[in-house]
């Protein structure tokens, strides 16, 4: 009774001892989750290992998401792999469905997400760029002569029209000294003429009259107007003209004449006439219904090249958003009560059987312990 009251005592005492040890031991993970003073001294063993290693924890825990678990040829490996795409291109389907059946402008769905006054500001991006690009190319070219600039077919077409500038010119002309404002102004004009001339003036037009003078002048007038060789003399005029402009630099033209104001208003009135405000105007689904088929055909190639660019992209989006101090953060944020119970939810078997193990261990102790104590 005495070896076996020894076995059974030293067994039990070396059985509690070794469960509530690993006990204790489990529950320290965790706790205290703050350290304990007394006397000013801090307690040893407080906080318990995870709380106190918490700062370590969170920069190996970052560490081992963006090393081992996020890394970069994973992601690349899982958008390059063909359920990724099928899926991109189910969301693309999916999103041109819905955009084909919007009733919304373009300018409300780009007001409710943040964009107010979407056709102003569009119009005003194109008329900033398109001064941007104006002002730089004349800078860049204002030493370069016109014909350097103006396009060889253009001067062609240019030089092609300028018989018919000097005939409709010549027929305007005519058109006008046949009329009564015409013959009238040219009544004026001899008269002017006549005073100028003082005396000789008066003699000649006592003795002609003024509206005999008109009588006779404005038929030869409209007749040197109508004249073959006036035609080409002008049009002559009008070539020699030409090809002396063509020869100024951009700056000496824009010197002589102030072409840059002129330019910059043009561009001004050819935007104002094609203004993106009817776009705006338009709904979401008319806007797209006239290419929805070619979109929908498209689909599976924009998808491609979209995760090619996002797989390209990828290092630096990834460098950018800092995985490892965001996984940090959320790890320091994170309550240890809180990272206590996950813990215990989904170990809790495997503690209570390292628990167990102990007091297995204590009570084999315990037993070895026994036959010693007897032996001696």
């Amino acid at each position: 009774m005495y070896v076996f009251g020894v076995f059974a005592v030293m067994i039990a005492v070396g059985a509690l001892i070794g469960a509530v040890t690993n006990h204790f031991a489990i529950k320290m993970l965790f706790r205290p989750y703050k350290a304990i003073y007394i006397f000013g001294k801090r307690v040893p063993f407080t906080p318990g290992l995870i709380p106190k290693r918490r700062d370590e924890l969170a920069r190996q825990m970052g560490q081992m998401v963006t090393g081992h678990l996020l890394t970069t040829e994973g992601i690349k490996t899982r958008l390059a792999s063909d359920a990724v795409k099928s899926q991109a291109v189910q969301v693309g389907e999916r999103l041109l469905a819905h955009l084909s059946q919007s009733t919304a402008t373009v300018e409300e769905a780009l007001e409710s997400i943040g964009i107010s006054n979407p056709a102003q500001k569009a119009d005003q991006a194109v008329s900033r760029w398109a001064d941007e690009k104006l002002s730089a190319f004349l800078e860049a070219y204002e030493n370069e002569p016109l014909k350097e600039l103006i396009p060889l077919e253009a001067q062609e077409k240019l030089k092609e029209k300028i018989p018919m500038v000097s005939g409709y010119i010549l027929s305007r002309a005519v058109s006008y000294f046949e009329s009564d404002e015409g013959k009238e102004r040219l009544g004026h004009m001899i008269d002017d003429f006549l005073k100028e001339r003082g005396m000789l003036g008066s003699m000649v037009q006592m003795f002609l009259g003024n509206s005999s003078l008109v009588d006779r002048v404005q038929p030869e007038i409209v007749k040197f107007l109508k004249n073959g060789e006036t035609a080409r003399l002008l049009t002559d005029l009008f070539e020699n003209e030409w090809d002396k402009l063509k020869e100024y630099t951009f700056k000496e033209a824009d010197d002589k004449w102030n072409l840059k104001p002129l330019i910059f208003d043009l561009k001004e009135k050819f935007l104002k006439r094609f203004s993106l405000q009817p776009f705006f105007e338009k709904t979401i689904g008319s806007s797209i219904s006239s290419f929805e088929r070619d979109i929908a055909l498209r689909l599976p190639q924009m998808a491609d090249r979209l995760l090619e660019e996002a797989g390209r992209r990828l290092d630096q989006v990834l460098k950018q958003l800092e995985l490892e101090q965001i996984v940090k953060e959320q790890v320091d944020n994170f309550p240890v009560e809180r990272l206590e119970e996950m813990v215990l939810s989904i170990s809790k078997r495997e503690f209570k059987m390292i628990t167990y193990l102990g007091g297995l261990l204590g009570g084999i102790i315990g037993a070895v312990q026994a036959i010693f104590v007897i032996l001696i």
